[in-house]
């Protein structure tokens, strides 16, 4: 039996999905039985794009990021975020895969300016940004060996080793690399160990070199765009994981619409590949039964994801699935995936979802701000 959160309304609904337009708290939508809607903080409704998180002593943090602005929030008691300092910058597009070590933070901006900016965070309530790399203004910027490096998606390798003078390499880490394309995003699936969200993905090895790494693996070609990608447990568990990303033109729920696929990382080592196991996608309904009435700009894409803190070799996944909300996936022991739960909001477009706890997700949504949820479930 499913449960309504509040009334719906489809024509406010349908209206909440023009661009510019958002929800705010009040009824916030349909969820499963085991998902639990328990808070709301609105974030310049209509360009909430990621967050990251790290914790300093005792304290936990968020840092989110829009096309506007970034803000620290404390996160100690994560049903009810404390903001710490909010710093305004008018347009830069955008950064929706923030990077800090809780020291030094990353905001890529592709649009205007191709520049990476590094914002000194150790004081929470009052960053301050200490330098800038023009031409490193990559979509996506990603921490390598605890910020030392910073790899870029287009493949820029910028020394941060000195945070206050970094320094752009000439080399890009796809230089002699396998052919490969669409390239979104780095992931450091372990220190200096890093999973490349390109097609096919490759798998690196920055440790001892991070201007010249070292291939050790790649994936089987995909048919579509790769946008994310996570390998849990240190780059050791026996999947790896990866979202898609469809946004043009607009696509119809189903299954021409990006999905969550696994990848079997067994024996790597020897064949040098991933091999994909399976791929899951969302499916359009009636609002009521947790799909989707309209497919909206991105229909039923996935994007960033995240896998549950006690995932081992299989587990839970809560992944941002722009109209389709947030869906809450299992991958069982052979790889095969399987829908848990999900939370669909009220005129939404969810971009990113992260595990705070063992039963607390942060929904980022672009056009309402972070729905707060807890999993109820196994």
């Amino acid at each position: 039996m499913r449960k309504l959160v509040g009334l719906i309304a489809v024509g406010a609904m349908t209206l909440a999905l023009l661009p510019g337009a958002h929800a705010g708290p009040g009824p916030h939508g349909v969820t499963s039985d085991n998902v639990e809607h328990v808070g709301f903080l609105p974030f310049n409704a209509g360009t909430a794009t990621g967050a990251s998180f790290f914790s300093k002593g005792k304290d936990d943090y968020m840092v989110v990021t829009s096309w506007r602005d970034f803000a620290i929030y404390n996160i100690n008691d994560p049903v009810k975020p404390v903001e710490e300092s909010r710093v305004p910058f008018g347009f830069k597009f955008e950064n929706e895969d923030v990077s800090t070590n809780g020291r030094i933070m990353l905001f890529s901006e592709s649009l205007p300016g191709n520049i990476l900016h590094v914002w000194d965070i150790e004081d929470v309530t009052n960053p301050v940004q200490i330098s800038q790399v023009k031409g490193a203004g990559d979509h996506t910027t990603s921490c390598i060996l605890d910020c030392k490096w910073a790899y870029g998606d287009s493949g820029h390798i910028t020394d941060l080793r000195n945070p206050a003078k970094p320094v752009l390499m000439k080399e890009k880490w796809g230089d002699g690399m396998p052919p490969h394309g669409g390239n979104h995003d780095v992931t450091e699936v372990a220190p200096g160990l890093v999973l490349t969200s390109t097609n096919p993905m490759l798998f690196l090895d920055a440790r001892k070199d991070p201007v010249h790494p070292k291939f050790l693996a790649m994936s089987e070609q995909m048919p579509a765009f790769v946008h994310s990608n996570l390998w849990p447990r240190n780059a050791k568990d026996n999947f790896a994981l990866s979202t898609g990303e469809t946004w043009t033109p607009p696509k119809q729920c189903g299954e021409s619409s990006a999905g969550l696929t696994s990848w079997s990382t067994k024996g790597w080592q020897k064949t040098k590949s991933l091999k994909k196991v399976d791929t899951w996608t969302a499916s359009k309904g009636t609002q009521i039964d947790g799909n989707p009435i309209v497919s909206g700009p991105f229909g039923c894409s996935s994007h960033w994801f995240d896998t549950h803190p006690k995932w081992h070799n299989g587990g839970l996944v809560a992944a941002g699935w722009y109209n389709s909300g947030t869906r809450f996936l299992q991958v069982d022991g052979k790889g095969k995936i399987s829908e848990a739960g999900y939370f669909l909001p009220n005129g939404g477009g969810t971009s990113a979802a992260y595990w705070v706890d063992s039963k607390i997700v942060y929904a980022v949504d672009y056009q309402r701000g972070i729905d707060i949820l807890r999993y109820n479930g196994k």
